[in-house]
């Protein structure tokens, strides 16, 4: 991708993932399962071939489909866990973002965003 010694940096973004499970702590919420969006990012060496391949990351999330989780922020350090474990080097960014939650007044979505991960590495599993 580039010449022999030269780093090029950048950042790669999956906008708009959705994770279907169940989130909230309130019996109604525990009902059904519902789509939770996520958006995720990952900032690191790029290289040829790429060192995240998006396919093989939204595979490994697949595998929180039908989870229960309480809170946001749970849902969001088990997803950044997940990422930092399985592909070494860059840092992660995820954000979870749960539609309309109760509220008390009407609130079109409530967000957490999580990062971690290193710089270290080039990524992949194998990173």
């Amino acid at each position: 991708m580039a010449e022999e010694g030269y780093e090029v940096r950048g950042r790669l973004d999956l906008q708009g993932l959705v994770l279907r499970l169940r989130l909230g702590v309130l019996p109604e919420e525990k009902l059904s399962e519902r789509d939770v969006p996520l958006d995720i990012s990952w900032t690191g060496e790029l290289g040829s071939p790429p060192a995240i391949d998006y396919g093989d990351v939204c595979h490994r999330l697949a595998g929180l489909q039908g989870s229960d989780y309480d809170y946001i922020e749970d849902l969001a350090a088990d997803v950044l866990r997940l990422l930092t474990g399985e592909f070494k080097g860059g840092v992660w960014s995820v954000r979870v973002s749960k539609p309309f939650p109760p509220a008390g007044l009407r609130l079109r979505s409530a967000a957490v965003t999580v990062q971690g991960g290193s710089d270290e590495g080039t990524g992949g599993e194998d990173g």
